[in-house]
């Protein structure tokens, strides 16, 4: 059968993990093929990275058993690369992808050498949780339009044309000519990888009724470029296996699809090749394919967008909504761009599918977004085309790459000046010393030194990106992504090394509210009514509350905190975020760019839980900070309106690249027709607002306990993380515990 397969064949679909490679193809064991494929990588040391990768990448291609699914529209597979069984490692911050090429990158940022000034930077950051770094190539948007415009045959071609110029016109350096030896080897690879496919699909044509679809699909796909829908979206799917996991360039956007894909679908209905009902069952397929790739923060999809007619917002789009409801998965995860014209028909669709516990979907303000592309020095025609990628953030079309090497957490500063500089918990110094906190007159002088110490911690974060932005080509060149971006094709240098227009680094500047509630406390306790003095809320910091319990008790329940539309301690957290976010943002990156900020937590707003002491806002060590743009647990206690009105205060311009919005809505508020209208008001009054992303959860506490105890009544049960979502009953117990609690506390609120 053609159609109305997707659920009595969804079983077999995750052939990531139960592998049936067909015989004779290749290297059938993982570990075999990355072990020759190291012994021929070894035996090119001195050679450049760039081609030293590029043959890597081609004996992948070359000899990696690979396979076809034909029960499956998109059940193309190729040894090499797996996720991790979950049934290996339940715990969902752990899990991660093998990627073949994985041991190149790592071997080659340790044979940099380490200058005294990065080293110690780093230290003693990650254990202390003033923050999180890494080198960065997870946050790249290949050029779709070149992708799906010129296919895999034409990314070639334009590269080897741009060459042919260079090389007429006597302008082509030997690094150029490396850049483009890198693309010609790689891509030769992946059309002699999609023969291959092409070849065994014919072999097994008469298998299925599906399969002598899928020979004319990978035809078009090998030679030409998509003619149907079926064809866009096997094309997308294959760039994005090849780049993700053999390039180890993570793609965070599959695309606009439902824009792209729109004309084909119109005409595969005018020529009778599909139904809207054959149209969601083909996204089912897709959709499966990133469920079972099982990447942690899931595989952005972003819809809408608008032009000079208005919204872009059309029949496909609600297709996709609906085969994403229909299949109840988190991944990939949906993007949607909003405008005052986005049909409110459409928002309340997607609102509803969160209201019924569907919400791994976010709502981004694309006329902020336009005002930010604007102010990044954009030009008009590159702030209307903008790419929705990563959890919630915007990016310009085919023209940038934005690594993001470090996150700061702007909590550890309070530590810091209570402890000269020195982490109580480790007792390192990773500060600098401002200074006898007993010595402060006044409470200026407290957030002098909070200032300080935050912006050493910044500075480290600089010192950390400039390392990792100097030696990127060396780390990991990207020969598959760079094909795809036409600026560093004609520049003939790898889109991470200069090769497009803007070439930005982010920096994650986190959990503004814990440290905005905390300067509050002491300003209003210790300074202003004089309640304790310094040195006894010092002392009661280093214990942990222990002995203080009355003091802690004054702090946390001061209601007087960020997410109340209480001014005075929301325009403190505005004054502290615009003074980092433009210190940041003033300073110039390796790569001819500049740093931009992000002001999401992810999920190190847990990670730091436990490395982070005592602060004055009343947490313990242990207890959670606050996440993305809202409020620390337990303290927002004037309703969303409220904590609204508190986050969009704050000009989400300064965090440009992300500051995302959580709710939590108890489901008796969102009740029937009136409870839709009222979500939907919710999320235009953000929009109109100023707010960047509105994400959140509809959930009670009594159903998340029932499912604490009784998992297996409530396997489909979602709630949203932080720029993803994931199944409760699969989350580890600490998780679980912290949405039980926010529910229990909205329900207070109620």
């Amino acid at each position: 059968m053609l159609w109305n397969t997707f659920d009595e064949t969804r079983a077999s679909q995750n052939f990531y993990l139960n592998h049936n490679f067909e015989p004779g193809t290749g290297i059938s064991d993982s570990t075999e093929l990355i072990a020759k494929t190291k012994e021929l990588t070894d035996s090119m040391k001195g050679q450049p990275h760039t081609i030293i990768k590029a043959k890597a990448i081609e004996y992948i291609l070359d000899n990696c058993a690979i396979e076809i699914n034909v029960l499956d529209w998109f059940g193309l597979n190729f040894c090499g690369w797996e996720p991790k069984d979950p049934k290996d490692e339940p715990e969902i911050s752990n899990r991660v992808i093998a990627k073949p090429l994985h041991y190149l990158n790592t071997q080659w940022l340790e044979e940099i050498p380490k200058p005294e000034e990065f080293v110690n930077a780093g230290k003693g950051i990650a254990k202390s949780g003033a923050g999180i770094f890494g080198c960065d190539y997870d946050h790249s948007v290949p050029d779709w339009d070149s992708v799906i415009g010129l296919g895999f045959a034409g990314l070639l071609k334009r590269s080897e044309d741009v060459r042919a110029e260079k090389i007429a016109d006597g302008t082509l350096t030997k690094e150029q000519e490396i850049y483009y030896d890198g693309i010609k080897i790689s891509y030769e690879a992946i059309l002699r990888l999609l023969d291959r496919f092409l070849e065994c699909a014919k072999k097994h044509i008469n298998d299925n009724e599906k399969m002598p679809i899928m020979v004319e699909c990978l035809e078009n796909v090998r030679y030409s470029t998509p003619k149907t829908l079926y064809q866009y979206l096997m094309l997308t799917y294959l760039y994005h296996l090849i780049q993700q996991y053999v390039d180890i360039i993570q793609v965070r956007t599959l695309g606009n699809l439902d824009v792209d894909g729109y004309p084909y679908y119109k005409r595969d209905l005018e020529e009778g090749r599909l139904t809207r009902e054959n149209a969601v069952e083909l996204f089912q397929f897709l959709y499966e394919k990133y469920t079972n790739q099982g990447h942690i923060h899931a595989q952005p999809i972003y819809f809408g967008g608008f032009d000079e007619n208005g919204t872009l917002i059309n029949e496909l789009s609600y297709i996709m909504l609906d085969a994403y409801d229909k299949s109840c998965i988190v991944n990939p995860k949906l993007f949607i761009k909003v405008m005052p014209n986005t049909p409110d028909e459409f928002l309340k669709k997607a609102l509803e599918m969160i209201r019924r516990g569907r919400n791994c979907i976010v709502f981004i303000n694309e006329e902020l977004g336009m005002k930010i592309s604007r102010k990044l020095g954009r030009t008009e025609e590159e702030t209307k085309r903008l790419v929705g990628t990563g959890c919630n953030n915007f990016a310009s079309r085919g023209k940038e790459t934005t690594p993001e090497h470090m996150y700061v957490n702007l909590l550890k500063g309070i530590e810091l000046v209570f402890g000269r500089g020195k982490d109580p918990g480790t007792g390192e110094l990773i500060g600098i010393d401002t200074g006898d906190v007993a010595n402060f007159k006044t409470y200026d002088d407290f957030e002098k030194a909070y200032i300080a110490q935050t912006e050493h911690l910044i500075n480290k974060a600089f010192i950390i990106s400039d390392f990792y932005d100097s030696h990127l080509l060396d780390i990991n060149p990207a020969p598959i992504y760079s094909a795809s971006m036409p600026d560093s094709v004609r520049n003939g240098k790898d889109a991470y090394y200069n090769g497009v227009k803007y070439n930005n680094t982010v920096m994650f500047l986190s959990c503004h509210a814990s440290a905005a509630d905390s300067l509050m406390m002491v300003k209003k306790h210790v300074y202003d009514n004089k309640d304790f003095d310094i040195e006894a809320l010092r002392d009661a910091i280093l214990a942990d509350w222990k002995g203080y319990e009355g003091m802690r008790e004054v702090m946390l329940n001061d209601e007087e905190k960020f997410g109340n539309d209480i001014d005075t301690v929301d325009s403190l957290a505005v004054r502290m975020l615009d003074h980092f976010t433009t210190l940041v943002m003033s300073r110039k990156n390796k790569r001819g760019g500049h740093f931009v900020v992000n002001g999401e937590s992810i999920w190190f707003a847990h990670r730091w839980a436990s490395l982070c002491g005592a602060t004055p806002d009343g947490r313990k060590r242990g207890d959670m900070l606050s996440k993305n743009m809202s409020a620390a647990i337990g303290q927002d206690r004037r309703g969303i309106t409220s904590l609204i009105n508190s986050v969009t205060k704050i000009d989400a311009t300064g965090l440009c690249y992300g500051c995302p919005f959580d709710y939590i809505l108890h489901p008796s508020a969102v009740k029937g027709e009136d409870g839709l209208d009222a979500m939907l008001g919710l999320l235009r009054t953000f929009m109109k607002r100023g707010g960047y992303g509105f994400q959140g959860n509809v959930q009670d506490a009594a159903m998340l306990r029932d499912a604490q105890i009784h998992p297996e009544n409530h396997k489909n049960l979602q709630v949203r993380i932080s720029g993803w979502s994931w199944f409760f009953t699969q989350m580890e117990k600490y998780f679980q515990d912290e949405f039980i609690k926010r529910a229990e506390l909205e329900e207070a609120n109620l």
